[in-house]
């Protein structure tokens, strides 16, 4: 997947994850200002989003396990010997 496409998906779990919390607690948590909190999210969050995709790594929400993908595709394999649904598994997993 390329990076831009990567760094769009994580960018919009980052606004999805920011909403649900608030940008106030978010700057009451690290000691800034509301208005700091928007500016970044407003002018730099998309672009340090491509940075990280850029570079290899991805925003995963903190209750997801990540895995490296020739893990995953072992214990996949191993699954589908026990799940007959493959719709169902391939939808425990946050793609790229």
């Amino acid at each position: 997947m390329p990076a831009a496409e990567r760094a769009r998906k994580s960018h919009s779990e980052a606004l999805r994850h920011i909403s649900e919390v608030g940008q106030n607690k978010i700057a009451e948590a690290i000691g800034v200002s509301p208005p700091t909190v928007s500016r970044f999210v407003s002018e730099d969050l998309e672009r340090a989003c491509l940075i990280l995709a850029t570079v290899g790594l991805k925003v995963v929400p903190i209750d997801r396990l990540v895995v490296k993908k020739h893990m995953f595709e072992a214990i996949a394999t191993l699954a589908y010997g026990v799940i007959d649904d493959r719709d169902m598994l391939r939808k425990l997993v946050w793609e790229d």
